[in-house]
């Protein structure tokens, strides 16, 4: 079996290269991010992605799921410590009682408040070290986000060279 390629070579490819570098930034960010809510406030990342999505009105579960793009039992998870915290409530809508509402507390506000106000502090000047490119950073994030969620993959063919037999 031939040699794996130095990892220089691999980031030679600029969609490798890109996709590192976003990890990088992401792993860091979330890292210090995820930190200073916890210290500060006692959320996770998660959490307080959810406590936003709920503060702009997102008041399923279901919604809320696939904002995040996780599972419903994760969100069910993280509804579950917020309501313990009193920072939503869930109830029952009439007369599915199948379909849960979550609402925001006015405990709820004020932690999100006081948490957007830390991330805020951490990411602001961070993003101010991208200059003039910070603006158009996040709506291209989502463009991309977006197109890989609608665009069918249809891998490139792969040569003689590259396929591995399976046993």
């Amino acid at each position: 079996m031939p040699d794996a390629p130095p990892p220089s070579a691999l980031l030679s490819s600029p969609e490798l290269a890109f996709l590192t570098a976003l990890w990088d930034a992401w792993q860091a960010l979330s890292e210090r991010g995820e930190a200073e809510l916890h210290a500060r406030h006692g959320l996770d990342l998660r959490s307080f992605v959810a406590l936003a999505y709920v503060q702009g009105g997102a008041d399923q579960p279901a919604q809320l799921a696939r904002e995040l793009g996780v599972p419903r039992y994760e969100v069910s998870r993280v509804l579950r410590g917020l309501e313990a915290r009193g920072a939503v409530t869930r109830q029952s809508a009439q007369p599915d009682a199948r379909r849960v509402t979550v609402t925001l507390t006015p405990q709820g506000a004020a932690l999100w408040a006081a948490a957007l106000e830390t991330v805020r502090a951490l990411t602001g000047p961070l993003l101010g070290t991208l200059g003039p490119h910070a603006p158009a950073l996040t709506p291209a994030l989502h463009a991309l986000a977006q197109a890989a969620r609608s665009r069918p993959f249809s891998p490139t063919p792969r040569s003689a060279h590259d396929h591995v037999a399976q046993p």
